[in-house]
């Protein structure tokens, strides 16, 4: 009488663990993919917020203070570009801000087609202001700026 051979698996089992497999990976992924864009979405914001603070550090500067009249766009944002590119150079406002977040900034979310311009804008007592109007999540229906 001869022995049957049971190691291993049948094509039954072997078929059944993939389809399971094939099903979690179906459920799994759409959300896998969520959770990235949405960290993505808030790498974005962050370096944003990051550009708009040096910004404000940058104003401490008397001589860069001085040389900003009206409203000034931070950086070349805008347009269809997802790069912020800053100049080098000292006590001028670009300068300044690529000092403390590097010659350029790369948006990676989907949600922005475009860097937002972020501009600075002193108004009538002398105050500060830093602000863009295309901060995601943060802009409320009316579209009002995001004030940093």
């Amino acid at each position: 009488m001869k022995k049957m051979n049971n190691k291993g698996f049948s094509l039954v089992e072997l078929i059944v663990v993939i389809a399971i497999m094939a099903v979690l990976i179906g459920v799994l992924a759409p959300q896998f993919l969520r959770y990235v864009e949405k960290s993505r979405l808030q790498k974005d914001n962050q370096a944003i917020s990051e550009i708009a603070t040096a910004t404000k550090t940058a104003m401490g500067n008397e001589k860069v203070y001085d040389s900003v009249t009206g409203t000034v766009t931070v950086g070349t944002g805008g347009g269809s570009s997802k790069t912020y590119s800053f100049a080098t150079g000292v006590n001028t406002l670009q300068g300044e801000v690529g000092s403390t977040v590097g010659t350029q900034v790369v948006l990676n979310s989907k949600s922005y087609t475009a860097a937002p311009e972020i501009q600075v804008y002193i108004d009538s007592d002398k105050t500060v202001k830093v602000f863009t109007n295309a901060f995601i999540e943060e802009v409320n229906s009316t579209a009002v700026a995001k004030t940093f």
